[in-house]
């Protein structure tokens, strides 16, 4: 079996000049993001996966930590390939997905790819987290069990079995800055969403490609899939829909 240590590592596979910086999603790992991040580098894209503070170590350490925290790490994680490669992008799960887009609005990559980035959740009483203060310190996930499983592809997945309420409260508010701020994006962006998404409401999506605007976004809609769509089934395609995207907005540097 995997250890917590193997999961949460952060990795880096060298490649051309575009780089992509795969970021993952809360309380989640960089293993999310390897099967999408192994097929790109076969491409010959650069890739790096950084770990965002407080995550794959403890849920006290993950309270520890804001949004603010989590953006500044992936915004230095792109200063440092803009030193090095012509091209960068950043291509997110989840939050990791709100935080890509929030590169994008701040000017600070050439692309943004977004998948299930949540706007709104399929359970609203999620965006009332506030309430808890007070009251209880930490959540659990509904049958989440054991921080490491194995899907049904066989892929491995590290998260938190809880979730510190002051850190989820810390999350809605990164969401709710980033609706103002999604109009602001101005580079390619792809905006993908799944819509048997039990997590995201698929209505996410068109929000975020509203706001953004037909100019600078292109839309994906998943049929079938689910919120863990970078581990699914359909991650081979998922991968070429990104390699797609890449070429037609001519972000792919020989």
């Amino acid at each position: 079996m995997f250890t917590r240590e193997e999961l949460a590592k952060p990795f880096y596979f060298s490649g051309g000049s575009t780089a992509i910086l795969l970021i993952h999603g809360f309380t989640a790992c960089p293993i999310d993001m390897k099967p999408l991040g192994e097929r790109l580098k076969n491409w010959g894209y650069t890739v790096q996966a950084p770990l965002l503070p407080g995550h794959g170590t403890s849920i006290e350490d993950l309270k520890k930590t804001s949004w603010q925290d989590w953006e500044r790490a992936v915004a230095e994680a792109a200063e440092q390939l803009k030193k090095t490669y012509q091209k960068v992008l950043a291509v997110g799960h989840s939050m990791g997905g709100l935080l890509a887009l929030s590169l994008a609005a701040q000017g600070r990559i050439d692309g943004a790819v977004s998948i299930n980035a949540p706007i709104i959740y399929v359970d609203e009483k999620l965006h009332q987290a506030e309430s808890l203060i007070g009251k209880i310190e930490y959540v659990g996930k509904p049958h989440k069990t054991a921080e490491i499983s194995l899907n049904s592809e066989g892929l491995p997945h590290f998260s938190y079995i809880q979730v510190p309420v002051i850190s989820f409260i810390s999350l809605n508010q990164a969401i709710e800055r980033m609706k103002g701020k999604l109009p602001q994006i101005s580079c390619p962006t792809l905006m993908v969403q799944s819509m048997a998404d039990g997590t995201v409401h698929p209505s996410s999506g068109e929000f975020i490609q509203k706001n953004i605007g037909d100019r600078y976004c292109d839309a994906v809609y998943w049929k079938d899939e689910d919120h863990y769509l970078p581990l699914s089934a359909a991650r081979d395609e998922l991968a070429q829909k990104i390699r797609e995207f890449i070429e037609k907005r001519q972000l792919l540097v020989p």
